[in-house]
């Protein structure tokens, strides 16, 4: 059963939030690991200590996260398994009523269902890079939704 409203994570959620992270990162399939494995799993499993974060599980598990901070939204990632099912829409709608002011995000040029995702929930791409500010090096777009 997939709850229907995110809930605020606890730092007892870093690891389900970290699983999801880098689950979905690894399908993406074009996505160069800059850090590794230990340097990831322990930023991502503190991150509910250090930012608003908040989670959507589906049979208990955490099958979706979001990370922001005052007018951005700096992580939003769905289990590959989950995705499809609408939690990637309540976070971004969650997103929207927490932040009433707008936000940003980036999200990287090769990430098409992205791009699809958030130019059919009202956002829209106001900058193109080439990757070069980026510690990827991939091109990448950032998003902006005003209400």
């Amino acid at each position: 059963m997939t709850e229907s409203n995110p809930t605020r994570a606890r730092a007892s959620d870093g690891a389900g939030i970290a699983t999801v992270y880098l689950t979905a990162t690894a399908k993406l399939g074009f996505l160069p690991r800059r850090h590794d494995g230990p340097d990831i799993w322990h930023h991502f499993t503190t991150l509910p200590t250090k930012q608003e974060c908040w989670i959507v599980r589906d049979q208990g598990r955490i099958a979706a996260f979001l990370a922001t901070t005052p007018g951005w939204i700096d992580h939003l990632y769905v289990h590959p398994k989950a995705q499809g099912r609408g939690l990637g829409s309540v976070l971004l709608e969650h997103a929207k009523r927490t932040l009433p002011l707008g936000f940003e995000l980036w999200t990287f040029q090769q990430n098409r269902r992205a791009q699809t995702f958030y130019d059919h929930k009202g956002l829209h791409v106001s900058e193109r890079t080439d990757g070069r500010r980026n510690e990827e090096h991939l091109p990448d777009l950032k998003y902006a939704w005003r209400p």
